[in-house]
């Protein structure tokens, strides 16, 4: 089974702890925590060991965990923020796909963060209406136009308006408020 850790994956991680291994590693851990399979005990160890594995110094073991963990339900809020937080290979698939993060959680990066975690947000499958506003409220076309194509976003009437107040010559957008 490709997510199943066993004896001789911990003596490899033990006798080589290089990038690779923990990425491997990493993975089968993601992979069995997002499985129906762990009893509480083992599914709290495995979130223990995710926690310390997602500020791994190497970047490919922390997008391993983003890669694998974005759509799961039951990811720990904590995990979920903490890799939200990280560069952008391991932020964005969270940003996007992670229904773990709440409302505040993603206001709060369309706050504090650049356009293209902006755009993540906007892009998510569902959009709420308080989220919408505060996408709207950064006046970022790309990120305004990828909101307004969105058919999973809910926007408001008065967000509406001042997407036309401030877009209301731009055919991009126009034609998606339309469409």
């Amino acid at each position: 089974m490709k997510h199943k850790l066993t004896q001789a994956d911990v003596e490899r991680l033990i006798k080589d702890p290089s990038g690779n291994n923990r990425r491997d590693t990493a993975e089968k851990i993601a992979g069995a925590y997002s499985g129906e399979t762990l009893t509480d005990q083992e599914r709290r160890l495995a979130e223990d060991i995710l926690s310390v594995m997602a500020r791994d110094a190497e970047q490919s073991v922390r997008k391993a965990l983003s890669d694998n963990l974005k759509s799961y339900a039951g990811l720990s809020h904590d995990i979920a923020l903490t890799l939200a937080s990280d560069v952008d290979a391991v932020a964005l698939p969270i940003i996007r796909f992670s229904e773990v993060l709440t409302d505040e959680d993603l206001i709060e990066i369309v706050r504090t963060q650049g356009i293209t975690r902006q755009t993540a947000v906007a892009s998510r499958s569902s959009v709420s209406g308080r989220v919408s506003d505060a996408l709207v409220e950064t006046h970022n076309e790309q990120v305004v136009a990828t909101l307004v194509a969105n058919a999973g976003a809910e926007i408001s009437e008065s967000a509406y308006r001042t997407v036309l107040d401030d877009f209301g010559d731009n055919e991009t957008i126009n034609e998606r408020i339309v469409y």
